[in-house]
């Protein structure tokens, strides 16, 4: 993945096209085989207690919210590479609500085709180990040899995934040391090809670190730890700037000021309270898990850039 993205960002495009057309093509084929064969009574066949409200459940749907904002994170990689984007001011805001409705829009149309064509009750592991759902489905229409050859194709929207993402997420240590507030290395860019190639090297370099973690604690340790670090800052960072700075320019705006971000404020907080212990690692006063190990790490990491970032701006 590193030596995919180690190029000039014109190079990345062509090769991000590429691997949209396997994406678009393997969503579109899951969407349609499901619409071609959709059973509403098999899609919507609910357990005899689904609608019985108890605690449980509620941790439950945190659990399943995680899952599915894990699948949604990359809607606002256009964020990382706003220094590469041309009319930043009006082609971000753009991007990112565009791509909340059709990601949105693909979740939702890609789930209910795989429940209308395979029971959930045949892919819900009592051991809590994932099933290779949409295999399954191919399998039950086209037959195991289609299903074997469409795996392939489900590889190939993990490398788009793990590209975009590895692209994105590079460019988060080179913006910071730019501007003073992590370390100067990582402010690098290649003296040729004009990438941050440190930043690209080490990011990629622990990404593959992280697969020897199981997945779902990895999940687990990057919510909970963006949560904190990122997502609810950010909010926080929002309301301090319009308080202090109200005169500062703002080419983005929030419609309907304040109520998105206390909105989006109780929904993380929601999402934070409802990780398993182990997870989190602060239940009861604990300090337990491997996913909490991996959180304080990361942590400890931005704590530390901080404080050096403060020390060479005084």
């Amino acid at each position: 993945m590193i030596f995919l993205l180690y190029r000039r960002i014109e190079s990345i495009g062509t090769i991000m096209i590429a691997l949209w057309g396997g994406v678009l093509l393997a969503m579109a084929m899951v969407i349609v085989t499901g619409a071609l064969h959709f059973n509403a009574k098999m899609a919507f066949d609910f357990p005899a207690d689904a609608w019985h409200s108890d605690s449980a459940k509620w941790v439950a749907l945190g659990a399943a919210a995680r899952i599915g904002m894990y699948d949604y994170l990359g809607y606002y990689d256009i964020c990382f590479i706003g220094d590469e984007v041309k009319q930043p001011g009006r082609v971000i805001p753009r991007s990112v609500m565009v791509s909340l409705v059709l990601v949105a829009l693909i979740y939702f149309a890609v789930n209910l085709s795989i429940l209308g064509v395979v029971p959930w009750r045949e892919f819900v592991s009592a051991e809590g180990m994932s099933k290779p759902v949409v295999t399954m489905m191919m399998a039950k229409i086209y037959g195991n040899d289609f299903a074997q050859l469409f795996t392939g194709l489900v590889l190939w929207t993990m490398v788009a995934c793990c590209f975009a993402m590895l692209l994105g997420y590079s460019r988060i240590p080179y913006a910071a040391a730019r501007d003073g507030s992590f370390f100067k290395v990582f402010g690098r860019l290649h003296p040729r090809l004009g990438f941050p190639h440190v930043s690209l090297i080490v990011v990629g370099v622990i990404a593959a670190a992280a697969t020897f973690v199981k997945l779902g604690t990895l999940i687990d340790a990057l919510l909970t730890t963006r949560i904190v670090v990122q997502f609810a800052g950010q909010i926080g960072a929002l309301v301090m700037l319009r308080r202090l700075k109200p005169e500062i320019e703002r080419p983005f705006r929030m419609w309907l000021y304040p109520l998105p971000a206390l909105l989006a404020f109780a929904g993380w907080m929601y999402l934070l309270v409802t990780t398993r212990s182990h997870s989190v690692g602060l239940w009861h006063g604990r300090i337990i898990g491997r996913s909490h190990r991996i959180s304080c790490l990361e942590l400890a990491g931005t704590l530390l850039a901080v404080c050096c970032g403060k020390r060479r701006l005084i």
